[in-house]
């Protein structure tokens, strides 16, 4: 069932940004920590979405695991907070701008690994 495999790899994605991130300033400022997550989780969706799989396992991988482990609400918590201008605008850039590109390489290098014609079964 698709719903216990996006269940049970949602618990292991926020325990696994929870560890990365642990001790983070909770939204007081940018934390790097933050942006780092987004990015790499960035990386391995746009990896996933080259890569034939099961939809079972893509849904485990996917909107459960990479859907836990990244983190849009940290990032936007930083604009509401009082955080310093730079703050906001280096976090959102670094979180936008290189997530973007790091979802772009992540498909590249899927589609490498696997031709088009099998991917995303």
């Amino acid at each position: 069932m698709h719903v216990v495999a996006v269940a049970l790899g949602g618990a292991l994605g926020t325990l696994l940004r929870l560890l990365l991130t642990s001790g983070s300033s909770g939204g007081a400022e940018w934390d790097p920590r933050i942006s780092v997550v987004n990015v790499a989780g960035a990386f391995l969706l746009g990896m996933l979405a080259r890569l034939p799989v099961r939809p079972q396992l893509r849904s485990l991988l996917g909107p459960g695991f990479l859907g836990a482990f990244t983190s849009f609400s940290a990032l936007s918590i930083t604009l509401v907070d009082g955080s310093a201008a730079t703050a906001v605008a280096l976090g959102l850039g670094v979180s936008l701008g290189l997530g973007v590109l790091a979802a772009a390489l992540g498909y590249w290098l899927g589609g490498l690994v696997v031709p088009d014609e099998e991917a995303g079964a």
